[in-house]
């Protein structure tokens, strides 16, 4: 029996076959569907850090870089490229998202504080707090529960909840709602975006990739409010101070994205539109983040 070739890995480029879609090869790159053929040398661990690797976190003009510099220079333009359809220059809204994730948590991991906002009697946590498993529950209360509604639930535990090893489960089951609940405010937003600007036609993948845009923004716009807290005695100005500016900074982001990206005409009006919007979805974020600790902290006393 003749043994058979397979020239889409083993033939020279021009007469193999793509080894995703099939189609001939008449380059490195496939016609059809853009795959790259895979040399013998791209399996190397030398050319993936010094192609792959180096090309991404050094090149300035990478994906990476290149959407980072528009996501924080030019609010709103991000997404506008993204809906144009001029999408392989820079990441992939989700996946941009996926990288602000991680690296916010690896960086609140690492730090003391958390964010809250308060305005008189109302006080609102603006970012999910950081959880230490051997906290007491009590104190992990003081910051979840700024309103005492839990009180009298953890009143009826109290006594078993003083273990080390109850702290630690009462602080893991936090955290493991806590966290990934406040993520998924960002499609959440995208629905409220989605009806509220429904007169302008725009499909929910566009919504949902703004949405995704301005929780990146902030997200990592956040860690170097991190970085500044753990200088905090270095700062020439107060530190509650340098989180009110950056508070604002965040919020002229937002209006100007949202000005930017839905009502690129008119003036006054539209300017005064965008603020609204601003507004209104910085309190409903503050609430939503709040809600979900609270429901939290409810769900992890209930299964103590």
């Amino acid at each position: 029996m003749a043994a058979t070739i397979d020239t889409a890995t083993t033939g020279p480029p021009g007469l193999g076959r793509c080894a995703s879609c099939g189609a001939p090869l008449s380059g490195p790159y496939c016609a059809r569907c853009g795959e790259r053929t895979v040399e013998p040398e791209a399996l190397t661990l030398r050319h993936f850090l010094v192609h792959t690797v180096a090309a991404e976190l050094f090149s300035v003009d990478g994906a990476l870089w290149r959407t980072l510099r528009l996501l924080f220079a030019r609010p709103g333009r991000l997404s506008l490229e993204y809906a144009a359809g001029r999408r392989r220059a820079y990441l992939n809204p989700f996946r941009l998202l996926l990288v602000a994730i991680v690296a916010y948590t690896l960086a609140t991991a690492a730090s003391g504080f958390g964010v809250t906002l308060s305005l008189g009697p109302v006080t609102v946590s603006m970012a999910p707090p950081r959880i230490q498993r051997g906290r007491p529950v009590d104190n992990a209360l003081d910051e979840v529960d700024r309103y005492r509604l839990l009180r009298r639930q953890f009143a009826a535990k109290e006594a078993r909840l003083q273990g080390e090893r109850s702290r630690e489960a009462f602080n893991d089951r936090l955290a493991a709602f806590v966290q990934p609940a406040s993520f998924t405010n960002v499609f959440l937003l995208a629905a409220a975006l989605h009806l509220a600007f429904r007169w302008k036609r725009r499909r929910f993948l566009e919504h949902a990739a703004f949405s995704m845009h301005v929780f990146s923004f902030v997200l990592l716009s956040s860690l170097i409010l991190f970085g500044l807290g753990r200088m905090r005695d270095w700062l020439p100005i107060n530190f509650f101070l340098t989180i009110g500016l950056f508070a604002l900074w965040q919020f002229v982001y937002l209006a100007v994205a949202i000005r930017r990206f839905y009502l690129p005409t008119g003036r006054w009006g539209n300017r005064l539109l965008s603020v609204a919007a601003a507004m209104l979805i910085y309190i409903l974020n503050a609430a939503f983040i709040t809600a979900v600790q609270l429901a939290g902290a409810a769900i992890a006393l209930a299964l103590a």
